[in-house]
């Protein structure tokens, strides 16, 4: 059964727990308004800190997390160098500049499994030449975890060369991982850098690159969300998180759609599943991919009316939820996204009146993938399930 927490007015917390399997965390850690960006880390250390005493939780506990920037150039090295910092290597760290809507230098997403008996197995990666990159490969007595963060390519300035790249460059370290796209692969992020101009180049190489690893709309593609973000080098116009899990079957992987308020994504040319359902033996994971205000033709609904494009939205994640026994109140964490932040006041009235209250919301600005949407929404539900597959984890 999923539980929320609030903290404090600065962190919220969600957690899964069953008697069989692994208790899940996520965390949503804020600062409220600092005068300095290292004022700031200091404050988010101590709420992170706080939290983590309050749920029994460590940085052994640690498997994810991404911090989200305002001004990435400005702030990397700050953030590099901070106490904080160093204490979340012992997972994979996301680092990406989406502004927060609120007034805070810098936000915090984190993942934590706990273990019933005894604790996981950790494998921390880094790459010397680009030290930004990041995995970890979590093991357990059923399945392994293998988180990637900041996966860039390098070359020209050319977002199709860029992703092809990164992706043949991730499917070396799954491989190395002992696991591989085709097989493990469930869930990206996609930061796209000025994401009307270099979009359609993403796009078109991950098509070409998973049709070439055998996923395609006969087998099934990944749960995604591709959004607006810029990367720690500003010359890196595409970065990709991933998770991936080791010891799972095609059985234990079940696309999600609602096709009467959503086509399946390949009608407008683009590859990636609406969710993905993970089954364990005593859960289920739900990955709400990016979704945003569309109609069951693909096309975008209330054009120029954020708020009836955030009901549009909250009503197609809770169709593709109800359409797995799940609803809102199964979130573990919320991510929303808004075009312009002017626009919040008016998404944020209704996600308070829709979302309940204490589920980890983080609200940024990432322009979504079309110009016309101007606001999308993503998260990961957990739902307590019973089959014949070990248990989480």
């Amino acid at each position: 059964m999923m539980q929320t927490t609030r903290i404090n007015e600065m962190v919220a917390s969600s957690c899964f727990a069953t008697p069989e399997g692994a208790d899940e965390f996520y965390l949503a850690c804020e600062t409220g308004e600092t005068v300095s960006f290292e004022k700031a880390l200091i404050k988010l250390r101590e709420n992170y800190i706080h939290a983590l005493q309050k749920l029994g939780l460590s940085e052994k506990t640690l498997v994810f997390c991404r911090f989200f920037l305002s001004n990435i150039i400005n702030q990397k090295d700050a953030l590099r160098s901070s106490d904080i910092f160093g204490m979340v290597k012992r997972g994979a760290v996301s680092v990406i500049q989406q502004s927060p809507c609120v007034p805070d230098a810098v936000v915090l997403l984190a993942y934590h499994v706990r273990g019933k008996n005894r604790p996981f197995h950790k494998s921390i990666y880094s790459d010397g030449a680009d030290t930004w990159r990041t995995g970890v490969t979590v093991k357990g007595e059923h399945y392994s975890m293998v988180w990637t963060a900041n996966f860039t390519g390098t070359g020209p300035l050319d977002s199709q060369k860029q992703t092809q790249a990164l992706l043949t460059s991730l499917s070396a370290y799954l491989r190395s991982q002992n696991v591989n796209v085709r097989e493990n692969l469930v869930r990206t992020w996609i930061f796209v850098r000025d994401i009307d101009t270099h979009y359609q180049g993403m796009v078109d190489a991950r098509r070409d690159f998973f049709l070439s690893q055998g996923l395609t709309e006969d087998s099934r593609y990944v749960a995604s969300t591709g959004i607006e973000g810029n990367a720690a080098a500003p010359g890196r116009l595409v970065s990709l998180d991933s998770l991936s899990f080791g010891g799972i079957t095609e059985k234990q992987i079940l696309p999600m759609n609602a096709p009467d308020n959503m086509p399946p994504t390949i009608t407008y040319g683009v590859t990636f599943e609406r969710g993905l359902r993970i089954k364990f033996g005593d859960r289920s994971h739900v990955y709400i991919s990016g979704t945003a205000s569309i109609d069951k033709e693909g096309k975008i609904m209330h054009g120029g009316d954020v708020e009836n494009q955030t009901r549009r939205t909250l009503d197609n994640i809770g169709m593709l939820l109800k359409n797995q026994g799940a609803s809102l109140s199964d979130m573990a964490y919320i991510l929303c996204y808004v075009r312009n932040v002017e626009h919040f006041a008016h998404v944020r009235a209704i996600l308070n009146d829709r979302v309940p209250r204490d589920i980890p919301l983080i609200a940024l600005r990432g322009a979504v993938c079309r110009p016309g949407w101007l606001v999308e929404l993503e998260g990961v539900a957990i739902i307590p399930d019973a089959n014949q597959f070990p248990p989480f984890f």
